[in-house]
């Protein structure tokens, strides 16, 4: 497959996965599961993976540019070479872009693509927690500090859910 997954069969595995999720619990967890947590991910790191490319060009932009950068993590150093982060990043757009295709083609294929439109349209709640947790469980995870929730976390998770909704062709 490729270097973000080092499972060839993830994508279907997931999809299974959420088949069994619908047997026990019904669709809406299901959808929750592989679109609003699986498929979110990934979308995710996609633009992530755009973000530090942008990043980086910015840094190439200016005067005097090395590309070898330190970070300190406690007692440890850490080396980065930008140029190398760079080609890594555009590969993993590329190959992320892929994946989400079949993905979302997957999606379809197993499921409703009416039930699939009901879930994209009641704004589900995003992640790992939008499907397992109540509204009162996840207010509660957000007032002591557990979950971040802010307008900077709202608004990457409405770019995210457009993103989303392309390759479910709902507008």
């Amino acid at each position: 497959m490729g270097k973000i997954f080092t499972n060839d069969n993830q994508l279907q595995e997931w999809v299974e996965a959420a088949e069994g999720i619908e047997d026990r619990f019904g669709i809406e967890k299901a959808l929750g599961y592989v679109i609003g947590e699986k498929f979110y991910n990934l979308i995710k790191m996609v633009r992530f993976s755009r973000w530090k490319v942008r990043t980086i060009d910015e840094e190439k932009k200016k005067t005097g540019y090395t590309p070898i950068r330190e970070h300190d993590y406690g007692d440890r150093k850490f080396i980065e070479n930008l140029d190398e982060t760079y080609e890594q990043e555009k590969e993993k757009i590329i190959e992320a872009v892929k994946l989400s295709d079949e993905f979302a083609a997957l999606i379809k294929a197993a499921f409703d693509p009416q039930k699939i439109r009901q879930y994209l349209h009641s704004h589900p709640r995003l992640g790992a927690l939008g499907h397992i947790v109540s509204e009162e469980e996840y207010d509660f995870m957000v007032s002591k500090g557990a979950v971040e929730h802010t307008l900077d976390t709202e608004v990457e998770d409405s770019l995210i859910f457009g993103e989303m909704l392309k390759y479910f062709q709902v507008r």
